[in-house]
């Protein structure tokens, strides 16, 4: 059973490496690359609360409340990839920490409290789960830190390599491959990155504390799946050749089997991963998992007191968070995804997987996630940086991608006249207007058909008392869709003498 379980890990973890990979351009229909993130146990509830309906998008998050329902908190143990990481980190740390059954109680009540916030927190228009995420920290862990990583290894290795006479064929053909299948059009440079990977690694080595430290006391998913098994048909069951050794309490990765009562199994923490059936002597097998009709039932370890101190913390960061001013300079240059709902609603639907970020690597480059210089609750929302890239006017892929609708599915026509922004000249530094040179970039880049950057003749007198006719490029701001080329294109290093500012208004999508 252990060995099938791991083999099943690794299939969807390599199911979920593939799913990454192949949101690329071209985009294929099927399999869904957003099947896993609509997955999250989580996003059921929370998209609920938001769209105050339901949608066909929850349903294989629905599909997995039921299929745990029958079979207990199995996702965690058999199917996360994020808990498949942890098994695999694990495995190098060492855990010889041990803690008061107080402590145990406090820290696994964390994961509750997280949970409970976060449903207080959506009803106030925050979206603060999908941070805490599983399956959304490892989209975002991947794309911005692992993808990039991975291929510039691999681009360095294979550049080495084909440099050696005999092998140059095969490292072309190497390249072509990679670059066809696995490998972005262009490296991945991304803001974030850093600090994305010292997030990550603090969830990797809290393990050195307890196995699985996040699954057993931070994650909310693992929570919500928790309080579903609690009442689950299938369990452990302990059988009377049981000699209460009490190694399977000792050695279990989240301590669900009670030590003073191992006969007894906390269901909300236990993940089916069938490891203490294979902990009890050989010749005795006293263990198995069953399906059990009616079930017993196990409560979390939640009291009424800590429920009502996580209520009122999670209105007083709400509050905090919504009566925060934000700077009107900065957010003149947020720009959010062509198709995006209207920022609050946006920041409330969106799960910062970057999934969208991913996506635009392939095309454009334009999309980033942002820091906290928006807000705290804009951390690691897509926005667009048009002096590192631009929106492709032939693209809508960011929109097909989305998992969670915060950026609408538009057409191809739509999205070709779906405004982001607008942009502006600043006539001190660009060429035209500050040194009295012909300068037509922007124009010519421009991929409206009508053109968004039109030319105005004007002839001037040179301090030498000479004429010249100047070619000044001016806005149609009817026409400009702020895709961000203009900006992109600018041949003036550091500040450009065109930029693209945040007003979505007449053009913008409603929710």
């Amino acid at each position: 059973m252990i060995r099938f379980r791991k083999f099943i890990q690794a299939f969807f973890f390599l199911f979920f490496i593939y799913l990454f990979v192949k949101a690329r351009f071209p985009l294929s229909a099927w399999p869904p690359s957003d099947i896993f993130l609509r997955s999250t146990p989580l996003f059921p509830i929370f998209d609920c609360i938001a769209n105050l309906g339901f949608s066909i998008i929850m349903l294989p998050g629905l599909i997995l409340w039921l299929l745990t329902v029958i079979g207990g908190r199995f996702f965690c143990g058999w199917i996360c990839p994020l808990g498949s990481t942890l098994d695999l980190a694990d495995g190098f740390l060492s855990h010889s920490i041990k803690y008061d059954e107080t402590v145990v109680r406090a820290l696994k009540s964390i994961k509750f409290i997280i949970l409970f916030g976060s449903f207080i927190a959506a009803f106030f228009s925050m979206n603060i789960w999908g941070y805490f995420d599983p399956i959304s920290i490892m989209n975002r862990v991947v794309t911005i830190v692992w993808y990039p990583l991975a291929t510039l290894l691999i681009g360095t290795t294979i550049t080495a390599f084909s440099k050696i006479p005999f092998l140059s064929g095969f490292t072309t053909f190497l390249r072509g491959y990679f670059k066809k299948f696995i490998m972005p059009e262009d490296q991945g440079y991304f803001l974030l990155t850093g600090a994305t990977a010292i997030f990550f690694l603090i969830i990797l080595c809290l393990g050195v504390f307890s196995r699985r430290f996040w699954c057993r006391n931070l994650c909310p998913a693992g929570a919500f799946l928790g309080l579903i098994s609690s009442i689950s048909l299938f369990e452990r069951k302990v059988d009377d050749t049981c000699v209460d050794c009490g190694r399977c309490s000792r050695e279990c990765k989240m301590d669900a089997i009670a030590e003073t009562d191992i006969k007894r199994t906390r269901k909300n923490d236990c993940i089916i991963c069938c490891e203490c059936t294979i902990m009890c002597p050989t010749d005795i097998r006293a263990q198995k998992f069953n399906m059990l009709i009616p079930p017993s039932r196990t409560s979390p370890d939640f009291s009424r007191r800590r429920f009502m101190q996580t209520t009122l913390g999670a209105m007083l960061i709400t509050g905090l968070g919504k009566i925060g001013m934000t700077d009107r300079g900065n957010t003149a240059r947020l720009i959010r995804p062509p198709g995006s709902l209207p920022d609050e609603r946006f920041l409330e639907k969106c799960i910062r997987c970057q999934e969208c970020v991913r996506i635009c690597v392939s095309n454009g480059r334009c999309l980033q996630p942002d820091g906290i210089e928006h807000g705290i609750d804009g951390l690691w929302a897509p926005k667009a940086l048009m002096r590192s890239g631009y929106c492709e006017f032939n693209c809508n892929l960011c929109g097909q991608i989305c998992p969670t609708g915060a950026i609408k599915k538009i057409s191809l026509k739509e999205k070709q006249k779906f405004r982001m922004g607008m942009a502006y000249f600043d006539k001190n530094i660009c060429i035209p207007y500050a040194r009295n040179a012909d300068c037509l970039v922007c124009e010519e880049h421009c991929p409206i058909s009508e053109k968004a950057i039109q030319i105005e003749v004007k002839e001037i007198m040179l301090p030498d008392g000479s004429k010249r006719s100047i070619k000044y490029p001016y806005i149609v701001p009817d026409r400009c869709i702020g895709c961000g080329i203009c900006e992109f294109k600018c041949p003036l290093p550091g500040n450009p003498g065109i930029s693209v500012h945040n007003n979505r208004s007449p053009k913008g999508v409603s929710d």
